[in-house]
Parts: structure tokens; C-alpha cells; sequence
């Protein structure tokens, strides 16, 4: 009975990721419900493998090595978050176990991507080799959702070395989007985005009591950016959450609170980082996020901001000569994307490296969604309030 209970859940499961277009991961199952029967049937060889004990266990370690592989590349991975760039969301020292089940596998394109087996590659290479080379097409296996607003995504940096640069942000645009960022409010399709109550930004506020004032800001672990600044020395600025804001407004030790945006000027431009835009990381855009078969004009200011992409994502080459644009040498007036791009940001909105500098992210360069904080680990030892926290 037992047995038939087990045999109709293990089906039904099948069942439904057929259903839902997972039939990768039901067939991946199946091969290893397969694998376990055999060693357990009266089969000959595997009988004679059940009675030799060296040679049972030394195929059980092999099976483990390769089964630990297949659970890295289809289905969890284990990384360190090195800076606080994600604030208060993630801390440095978190320990992320990231899905790639959500938005599915990318298959490694090269044997230097497959861990472990990569090091035999690493270690024959010589000093030509490229670990960042495609040695056949980039491949992704359907998952059980698409990259939405607000997901914490893990995916490499898309402009340096992609075995060297796994980056953690959230993404505020996706394809098909316009977005545009107002005084540090994020819009996609002139709806805001929310912001995370644990995303930070600088705020600042005058000062009717500083004793006061710096006790409760210490009491709060509150980043201090510059508590006597140019503009004026009875205010202080303050790099903080909506809560902690929220907490230190209701302490009456503070006058007038404002954002603080950074100065709009060519110090501070960011991508496409020209006159043209003249785009900060706190008023940028409108710039639409393209997609698979987003069709743009090639206009000069277009073709300022999405060259990069075209050439180097798109693998075509785009150039402009005296007004007129050409793809692959031939003039055109258009251009239709063939992948699909996101944008993404820190939650430490004035302390992070992101799609403001350097622009979009393919979906190719996607790892997975950033799931549970297993542990943290920092200078002052392990912290237990952080172990197998949810991360939203």
C-alpha cells in the first residue's frame, strides 16, 4: 500500500511538470528513478556490483560527485554576498542559496562553466585559452516563472569577465518596460515600482537637537554620511530605510527631512554617460528596456544608449556616419532586438554598481533568484537571526 501511495505521488509530480512544460526536470527524475531500480533488480552486473564492495562504493562516490554537479547547474547554488551593495536587504557575509529553478537553467556554454569538471580545463589551458568563451550556443531550460519586479536576481556582470563578476540586484526592469527614476522614485511604465523596506537612501534632515539627534542615530545603527556638510552645517545626512526613517521622524529631534539626490552634473552622469542624456543615477531615463522583437528607431540619441548592447549582446555591428546608420554596412532606419533585457539596481541605491553605470543585463547572463539566507557570517561571529532567512 505504502508502495502505491509513493508510486501515484511520484506520477502526479511527473504529471504536473509535463503540464507545465518542465518535462526536462520530470525526465531528469524518471533517469534517476531508473538508475536506483537498476542497482536494486537482480541484473546481473548490477548484482555482481551489489556483492563487491570497493567497487559498489567507489561507483556510489562517482555517482555522488556527478549528481552534486547536476544539482549545481539545473537546480541550487551556494553563494557569498562580498559588499553591501544589497543593504539592508543582504548583508556582507550572507550565504544565498539561489534558484535556478525559477527562471530555469542556463546551460554552461563552454567547459570552463561546468563546476569541478571546469578545473581540469583551467589546469591544460595554455595562455590563449579564453574561460569566457562560448564553445557552442548559450541554451535555457524553461523554468516555473519569468524575471519579475522586485526579484532579487543573481547573474553575472555583463561588461567584465563572466566567470569573475557574479553580481546580486533587483530587478526594477524588465522587457518592454519604459522606466525612468525621478528623484530616486523608480517608474516602469509610470507606475512606481516599491521600494524594499530594507532598501536605503540618503536623506537630509535639519538639526534641533545634535546630542540628541546622534544618540538616537547611534542607537539605530544608522549610516552617517556627513554629519557637517558644504550645504549647511546644522543639517546631517543619513544613508537609511523607510523604517528607520520613518522612526527617527517620530523622535522630534529632527526638523525638515528631504532626499538627497546626488548633483546633476557631468561628475555624476552615468550610462550612457554623454551630454546627450546627461542621466544621473537619481533622474534617469525614460529608456525603454528592449525585448525579444522590440523594434527601435536608429536615431542618434538610440543609438547613444543601446550601441553597446547591439554590438556586443547582439552580436551586429551598428555605426552611425554622418546622420545615417548602418547594420552590418547596410543602411537602415530600425532595428528589432533578438534577446531579451533587464534592468537592474541595488537596494544601497547610492552605494551600488549597477544597470545605472553600465546598462542592461541579457537574460543569457541570468543565474538564478535569490532565494534563503542559509547563514551569515561576519567579524562579530555567526549571526543567528539571519540563518534560513526568507529573502523578498
Amino acid at each position: 500500500m505504502k508502495r502505491k501511495i509513493q508510486l501515484a505521488v511520484f506520477a502526479i509530480m511527473l504529471i504536473y511538470l509535463f503540464a507545465t512544460g518542465l518535462s526536462w526536470l520530470a525526465l531528469g527524475l524518471i533517469f534517476l528513478l531508473l538508475i536506483c531500480l537498476l542497482f536494486k533488480s537482480k541484473i546481473p552486473p548490477f548484482v555482481w556490483l551489489s556483492n563487491h564492495g570497493f567497487v559498489s562504493s567507489l561507483v556510489t562516490l562517482i555517482g555522488i560527485f556527478f549528481l552534486a554537479i547536476l544539482i549545481r547547474v539545473f537546480l541550487f547554488e551556494i553563494f557569498s554576498i562580498p559588499s553591501g551593495s544589497m543593504e539592508n536587504t543582504l548583508l556582507a557575509g550572507d550565504k544565498v542559496l539561489v534558484s535556478k529553478l525559477n527562471y530555469g537553467p542556463g546551460l554552461p556554454s563552454s567547459p570552463f562553466d561546468i563546476p569541478w569538471i571546469n578545473l581540469f580545463w583551467y589546469l591544460g589551458a595554455d595562455k590563449k585559452s579564453n574561460p569566457d568563451s562560448a564553445y557552442w550556443d548559450n541554451f535555457r531550460l524553461r523554468g516555473f516563472a519569468q524575471v519579475r519586479h522586485g526579484d532579487v536576481v543573481v547573474f553575472s556582470q555583463p561588461l567584465l569577465r563572466r566567470s569573475e563578476n557574479i553580481l546580486i540586484k533587483r530587478c526594477v526592469g524588465i522587457p518592454g518596460d519604459t522606466l525612468q527614476i525621478t528623484d530616486g522614485v523608480v517608474f516602469a511604465n509610470h507606475k512606481v515600482i516599491p521600494v524594499s523596506d530594507n532598501a536605503k537612501q540618503p536623506y537630509r534632515m535639519s538639526i534641533r537637537n545634535r546630542p540628541a539627534l546622534l544618540n538616537l542615530v547611534d542607537s539605530l545603527g544608522l549610516e552617517v554620511w556627513a554629519s557637517n556638510n558644504g550645504y549647511n552645517p546644522d543639517s546631517i545626512i543619513i544613508n537609511m530605510t523607510p523604517s528607520q526613517l520613518e522612526k527617527l521622524s517620530r523622535r522630534g529631534c529632527a526638523g525638515s527631512i528631504s532626499f538627497r539626490p546626488v548633483e546633476n552634473d557631468s561628475a555624476h552622469w552615468v550610462y550612457p554617460a554623454d551630454k546627450e542624456h546627461a542621466w544621473t543615477i537619481d533622474n534617469f531615463g525614460p529608456l525603454l528596456i528592449p525585448g525579444k522583437g522590440t523594434t527601435i528607431e536608429l536615431t542618434h540619441a538610440n543609438y547613444l544608449v543601446y550601441r553597446k548592447a547591439i554590438r556586443q549582446f547582439e552580436k551586429a555591428e551598428v555605426a552611425e556616419k554622418n546622420g545615417v546608420f548602418y547594420l552590418n554596412g547596410k543602411p537602415e532606419t530600425t532595428y528589432t532586438f533578438r534577446h531579451n533585457y533587464f534592468f537592474m539596481m541595488g537596494d544601497n541605491r547610492h552605494n551600488s554598481n549597477d544597470s545605472r553605470y553600465w546598462g542592461f543585463v541579457p537574460e543569457d547572463n541570468v543565474v538564478g533568484k535569490a532565494a534563503t539566507i542559509l547563514f551569515s557570517y561576519g567579524s562579530t561571529g555567526l549571526k543567528w537571526k539571519r540563518i534560513l532567512k526568507i529573502i523578498y
